[in-house]
């Protein structure tokens, strides 16, 4: 800020990779804040004052639903962003959402959904685990990795996905009960959902900053053993990786030792540094970083689903086409793949 700052790119960049709140707060604190224009203050303040007022009609439409679910004694598990709000930020106007995400096993999808259509939640035609009501969305997964959506992911636990939900601890959450993951599962979780979305928004990766903030060599055993006993040991290599070059985060001296066992590739690190770069991860970069170190069964099914998803997928990829028959949008799937490497080959970039 002491030099030539173009501060409207500033806010734009911010408000893209979901930081605003950051900005706002710390221009605030530096007293840097009075110096921006009229214009540049006005919308840092409704970023602001609108992610306060959202987050807060989401506690409590969550709060309401939750009251229900212990009545029935249905158990969900609070993912992501609003489970965050307890954990490390004591200001919700910092941490922008979009949604509330629900992890419930198989046996308890049905009850949940009943109970959601009976207040008031519409289910989305397109995708059929989100709900909405007014600006609250809802999503639903019966599977920790998605695995509801695209099968092959399941295999990319070591184990089932029922010894992470054995792990789950109960918070309190506005007065009503509710589980969330262990602390360890919680960063894990947070790694492998940033990757699956190509690092778009460095929000996600700040939250797991914010986690691991103060940490010890402990921490990191627990963390590398729990990823290990999952088989994903190298996602939590990639976003250290990411973690050192974007944010100049590193462990504690006593437990680095621990985290240079995992050495990334050539190919690894490029992917990687397209978001350091300032781009996304590229599109199919979770074929590789997802797969990293299994066997070529388990990452042929993976790449194929991924490339090639079931027809309900499809539709979802192809909205435009809703009546589309399935021979018809998987012939447009493969259309749309020669177009991306076409687009990539032209750019003189890397097709794998």
């Amino acid at each position: 800020m002491s030099q030539n700052v173009d501060m409207d790119r500033v806010i734009d960049t911010a408000f893209k990779e979901g930081l605003a709140g950051f900005l706002y707060r710390s221009l605030m604190s530096s007293g840097v804040f009075d110096t921006l224009t009229k214009d540049q203050k006005e919308r840092l303040q409704s970023l602001y004052y609108n992610t306060v007022v959202f987050n807060l009609k989401r506690i409590n439409e969550l709060g309401t639903v939750l009251a229900v679910l212990n009545q029935e004694n249905i158990q969900v598990v609070l993912l992501q962003g609003v489970a965050l709000f307890q954990q490390i930020y004591d200001d919700i106007g910092l941490r922008p959402t979009t949604d509330i995400d629900l992890w419930v096993l198989e046996k308890d999808f049905s009850p949940l959904v009943r109970i959601l259509l009976g207040h008031g939640y519409e289910r989305d035609k397109l995708y059929p685990t989100t709900f909405r009501k007014g600006s609250t969305i809802i999503d639903l997964r019966t599977h920790i990795l998605w695995a509801d959506r695209l099968r092959a992911r399941k295999f990319l636990l070591s184990k089932s996905q029922e010894c992470i939900h054995n792990d789950t601890q109960i918070i309190d959450f506005e007065g009503q009960k509710v589980r969330c993951l262990n602390e360890y599962d919680q960063v894990l979780y947070l790694m492998l959902h940033a990757l699956k979305h190509n690092a778009e928004r460095l929000i996600w990766l700040a939250d797991i900053k914010l986690l691991v903030d103060g940490w010890k060599r402990s921490d990191w055993e627990a963390l590398i053993d729990r990823a290990r006993g999952l088989g994903q040991e190298k996602p939590v290599y990639y976003v250290l990786f990411l973690l050192f070059h974007l944010f100049s985060f590193q462990p504690p001296m006593e437990a680095r030792h621990i985290l240079q066992g995992e050495h990334l590739n050539l190919l690894e690190k490029k992917v990687l540094r397209q978001r350091i770069a300032g781009s996304s991860l590229p599109v199919w970069a979770p074929l590789i970083l997802f797969t990293s170190g299994k066997s070529w069964s388990t990452r042929l099914a993976f790449m194929f689903e991924t490339l090639f998803p079931k027809a309900e997928v499809m539709r979802q990829i192809f909205p435009a086409h809703p009546e589309g028959k399935v021979w018809q949008l998987y012939c447009k799937r493969i259309v749309q793949c020669f177009g991306m490497i076409k687009k990539r080959s032209e750019a003189g970039m890397p097709i794998a």
